[in-house]
């Protein structure tokens, strides 16, 4: 009796050592999707990820997210912050520049470098 329970015993822990590296692997790959990439920085340098995923490890690696719609930047100037033409006078100004991340590594990069998380928030 003792070799069947024996049996059953291994089992159990051979399907509760699965689960486990089953839920690990699922917490730890992070995957983008077509309206958000990603960069991973950490040990073993930067990865791009623009479709598909890598894996994550929360105290070695960092992630920047960045997204892919077009972003509307708003820029105003008035007041003390005006601007100040040539014959020395000020001019207030409001502009808004569209602008898009295009789906290539180096484009992924830098906008991660500069923009940061800010091409997620649509303000």
């Amino acid at each position: 009796m003792t070799r069947g329970a024996d049996i059953i015993a291994a089992i159990i822990l051979l399907a509760l050592a699965i689960a486990i590296v089953v839920y690990l692997l699922h917490w730890l790959y992070r995957r983008s999707s077509k309206e958000v990439s990603f960069v991973r920085t950490g040990m073993l340098g930067e990865k791009v990820v623009i479709s598909g995923g890598a894996f994550v490890l929360p105290i070695i690696h960092n992630i920047t997210q960045v997204g892919m719609r077009t972003l509307s930047i708003n820029i105003k100037r008035a007041g003390d912050k005006s601007l100040i033409t040539k014959d020395r006078m000020r001019a207030e100004l409001v502009t808004e520049f569209f602008t898009k991340v295009p789906p290539d590594k180096n484009a992924v990069a830098t906008a991660a470098q500069t923009l940061g998380n800010r091409t997620l928030d649509p303000e």
